[in-house]
């Protein structure tokens, strides 16, 4: 069938063809023109671009010439952007007149009007618009509805190309003048290679100006009578403000241009003691000369008015630098605010001078404060509190301590300083409040004692004893330690003991307690064994310390040349046994006295076998021998001496009473502590002086002939014994 010819007898009506409506390709789409293609055709069958019949199946096999020659380069064409996207909602503004002749008319003959000629790029239409004019009694707003417009018989268009400025433009039979053009229209003007004409004064419409000439107020030669609502209407609001000043106080004149009165406001300073007024004089005019009225003028009971006073004071008699007298009363004015400036100069051709300065007076030296003495009512802070103000308030309070330290407390048990013989058993306790600095004393109650336990003294501060009653001094927590002896009100008191809390607290804050105050309380704890924990701590960091540096120190486990030689250390007892023999030999010095009666004070501890002692034989036969002797007074471990060779040893204190002869180095010689185990020189450290109650005790240390591989040991000639000794 599709090879027939297409001629009349050799075609054929398709029966299966109903529809034969043909798809609109032309259509507007928001307001543009637009092509909507399809490939439907008639009977809604496939167009031949589209049909399947049509479609010709590619080679699978094709051969690429830019294989063999190369690719070729193609041109990079720009993208095509249509002239309604690029120029959306930009137009060219033209500013413009035309003539219209006004007929029978004897007052006018034409009238300009004055337009605006807008160019719409994207779509190349053009619209004139009147720029409203009050009471013209012409119709504007839009001449001409936006649109083509052509411009000759031939049907061509205005173009952006047409326009310019200085140029006529004949719109439907009315010629338009274009003056001039906004900032865009001859910037695009420009780019586009077209040359803008100057801007052009529009000619002003003639009945315009004749209504404007009307509508304006004669000027007249003769004075206009002072009508109070004239001034009202003109002057409301304008106030001219001076400076002044008077018996060193400053004050405010305000000159009302409304009704020429003047009020004067004065200026309070802080505390001048003043009564809290604020206008001296209240609106009115001020004559010049108040006292100048006649003899004849009956002034005992009736005032002065308009008809008696001659001349009232005026903005021009109001100057910066000069002296006004208002009702006898000297003012000196010497600034003024910028409206004032503004209006002398505008309105009255005069110049205000420069702000003056006013005179002022020396400062008064104020009297030193002196508190008054406190009255027998409450504290010495409420009597101050109550001096500084007409009503008596409360003294403030130290908010962040209360807040820092409100449920802390220090508790010290105490005995009273018996005066009476009933009073030598009482025993109380001691409150401290850290949060307001306040004491409490309680008693507490006692079985069989015929006294009722109990609050002894209430919270309240207590001042030490022969302090100032005005400016008194409290106690605080420095002033507690054991054995402290505290007077509150004439009763006296013994501190003897504390709470484990205050040891917790000055250890916490060592910088608010003297090196004497810590000392006392630890050595309190230690002997009440309350820090045992802490003593088995330290002993323990201390024992891992030095283990973890003598793994670390390279020297440790290494050979020396003299570990077995014995000459050195034999050398050594000997130096220690003959050290109280000195000059030459045969010359005996004189014993030194025994350390008992050197310190009868110091306590007797036991001393450490000799060398010798250590051997486990002769350990058994020896064992009930033990060479005591007196030894000092141990001290803490900062503050340990070291002799020459930077070794620990334990010397006489210098500024002890009980010392009747001054040591120069030791009292006894020197123990190392270099080779001992840690926990054995940390127990022997916390030993304290008193012998009645029960010492911590001391952890053992480790036993001499059971060392470890790599620790220093020599090897005695007396029965095979070995121990440490240390080192030259």
């Amino acid at each position: 069938m599709e090879s027939l010819p297409l001629v009349p007898g050799y075609t054929f009506r398709d029966p299966t063809i109903q529809d034969y409506k043909l798809k609109q390709k032309f259509s507007y789409f928001n307001g543009f023109r637009v092509v909507r293609d399809g490939n439907i055709g008639i009977g809604r069958r496939l167009i031949d671009t589209a049909s399947s019949a049509f479609s010709g199946h590619p080679d699978p096999v094709e051969y690429d010439p830019s294989l063999t020659y190369g690719r070729v380069r193609e041109y990079g064409y720009p993208q095509v952007i249509p002239n309604y996207v690029l120029f959306a909602q930009k137009c060219l503004n033209f500013k413009g007149f035309f003539r219209q002749g006004v007929f029978n008319s004897p007052n006018e003959h034409f009238r300009i009007r004055h337009v605006n000629i807008i160019y719409f790029l994207e779509d190349d239409t053009m619209s004139v618009m009147e720029r409203p004019v009050d009471n013209s009694g012409l119709q504007q707003g839009r001449l001409v509805r936006r649109g083509k417009i052509l411009k000759n018989t031939r049907g061509d268009a205005y173009t952006w190309k047409d326009l310019n400025v200085g140029i006529n433009l004949s719109i439907y039979g009315i010629v338009y003048h274009t003056v001039d053009c906004d900032t865009f229209t001859r910037e695009f003007l420009c780019s586009q290679g077209i040359d803008v004409g100057d801007k052009e004064e529009a000619p002003p419409d003639p009945y315009t100006q004749l209504r404007q000439s009307k509508s304006k107020a004669p000027s007249r030669l003769t004075p206009v009578s002072d009508d109070s609502r004239r001034r009202f209407l003109e002057y409301d609001t304008m106030v001219l403000k001076f400076e002044a000043t008077w018996n060193n106080d400053y004050y405010q004149i305000l000159y009302f241009l409304t009704d020429d009165t003047i009020a004067i406001r004065e200026i309070h300073q802080l505390n001048d003691g003043k009564d809290p007024t604020t206008m001296l004089l209240k609106r009115t005019k001020v004559p010049k000369n108040w006292k100048g009225m006649p003899s004849t003028y009956p002034s005992i009971y009736m005032e002065c008015g308009d008809p008696e006073v001659t001349e009232y004071y005026t903005p021009t008699d109001l100057r910066i630098g000069d002296t006004i007298f208002i009702f006898g009363r000297r003012f000196f004015l010497f600034d003024c605010d910028p409206f004032t400036r503004k209006y002398y100069s505008g309105m009255l051709g005069l110049v205000q001078p420069e702000k003056i300065q006013p005179p002022t007076e020396e400062p008064k030296t104020l009297p030193e404060y002196v508190p008054p003495p406190h009255i027998k009512f409450g504290t010495p802070e409420d009597t101050l509190a109550g001096c500084l103000s007409m009503l008596p308030k409360s003294p403030k309070k130290d908010v962040i301590r209360q807040i820092f330290n409100f449920p802390k407390k220090l508790r010290y048990s105490m005995k009273m300083d018996a005066v009476h013989p009933e009073d030598e058993n009482r025993d109380f306790i001691l409150e401290y409040n850290l949060n307001d600095g306040s004491m409490q004393i309680s008693e507490p109650e006692k079985r069989n004692s015929g006294r009722r336990g109990g609050t002894f003294l209430s919270t309240m501060l207590v001042p030490k004893p022969g302090t100032n009653r005005d400016n008194p001094l409290y106690y605080t927590p420095e002033d507690f330690y054991i054995g402290a002896k505290i007077n509150c009100f004439n009763h006296r008191f013994v501190i003897n003991g504390a709470d484990l809390y205050v040891y917790r607290y000055i250890k916490a804050n060592p910088e608010k307690f003297c090196e004497e105050l810590r000392d006392n309380m630890r050595n309190y704890f230690v002997r009440q064994g309350l820090i045992q924990d802490e003593i088995d701590s330290t002993s323990k960091r201390i024992q891992e310390e030095a283990d973890r540096k003598r793994d670390l120190d390279p020297t440790i486990g290494s050979p020396f040349k003299d570990d077995f030689d014995t000459a050195p250390c034999v050398k050594q007892f000997a130096e220690q046994a003959l050290h109280k023999y000195e000059g030459e030999h045969g010359e005996y010095r004189p014993p030194t006295p025994p350390p008992e009666e050197l310190c009868p004070g110091l306590t007797k501890v036991e001393e450490p076998l000799p060398l010798e002692n250590y051997c486990p034989l002769q350990k058994q036969e020896k064992s009930k021998q033990v060479l005591t002797q007196t030894k000092k007074q141990l001290k803490w471990a900062d503050q340990i001496h070291r002799d020459k060779g930077g070794h620990p040893i334990i010397s006489c204190q210098k500024e002890l009473p009980e010392c009747k002869t001054h040591i120069a180095q030791e009292c006894v010689p020197p123990h190392y502590f270099k080779d001992r185990d840690r926990r054995f020189e940390v127990g022997q450290l916390m030993y304290e002086k008193a012998s009645s109650p029960a010492k911590p005790d001391i952890p053992p240390s480790q036993p001499l002939f059971n060392r470890e591989t790599g620790e220093r040991t020599i090897t005695m000639l007396h029965d095979k014994c070995r121990g440490p000794y240390p080192p030259v």
